[in-house]
């Protein structure tokens, strides 16, 4: 936690209301321990779609659906499409069912694989690009992903500051060690990377964003 709770129940009483698919779905992740974006973090990727008005989305990590519907909700009012990826089947299937009673089918493309070997294939740019999969594949999708970026365009990153264990001096389980050493690295390269300007916000378990130069 990167604030008191007492903030943080503050600012999520702040959060517009959610619909009660959104909700049901948030019971299901808490109840069998799915990782999702926090309301918090699935209203501000809303609010990026909506400012930024992206015409094509590119999710990285789809679990259930539960942030390809705050992206494609905020989508469907710019004129956007969202594509997204995952290679857990069982989970995609029911993001596929979530999909069709959100009413959003038709602006989601839902691609089934790793997306290491799926990214190469796409054949076209995006403008806004949201990576929510494995920690120590960040690195990887980095450097799959930033050719498909258009020049403008966003690329935002959840779970970078990984339950703040990636500040030096840190304790956590040595089982850890292996995923916090690849998502520091992921911020140092990122925050170096030239044709990126990029800034790293407290918000749920931490979220880089960065402008295509």
């Amino acid at each position: 936690m990167f604030y008191s709770f007492e903030l943080e129940s503050y600012l999520h009483e702040l959060l517009p209301e959610r619909s009660g698919l959104l909700r049901e779905m948030e019971r299901q992740a808490l109840q069998e321990t799915i990782p999702i974006v926090t309301p918090a973090v699935g209203n501000f990727l809303a609010f990026l779609v909506l400012t930024h008005k992206p015409r094509a989305i590119l999710e990285i990590g789809t679990a259930i659906g539960y942030s390809t519907l705050w992206l494609t909700q905020a989508a469907r009012e710019v004129g956007g499409q969202v594509t997204t990826i995952d290679m857990n089947l069982g989970r995609r299937t029911r993001a596929l069912e979530f999909f069709g009673q959100a009413g959003l089918s038709d602006c989601i493309t839902s691609l089934a694989g790793d997306a290491r070997k799926l990214l190469p294939t796409l054949g076209q740019t995006f403008d806004f690009v949201f990576i929510d999969a494995a920690k120590g594949e960040y690195l990887e999708y980095l450097e799959l992903v930033s050719p498909l970026i258009a020049p403008g365009g966003l690329l935002v990153v959840d779970n970078v500051l990984f339950r703040g264990w990636v500040v030096p001096g840190a304790m956590f389980e040595q089982k850890y060690e292996r995923m916090v050493g690849a998502v520091r690295e992921f911020l140092r390269r990122l925050s170096q990377d030239s044709q990126f300007v990029t800034t790293v916000l407290p918000l749920g378990d931490g979220l880089a964003l960065s402008l295509k130069r």
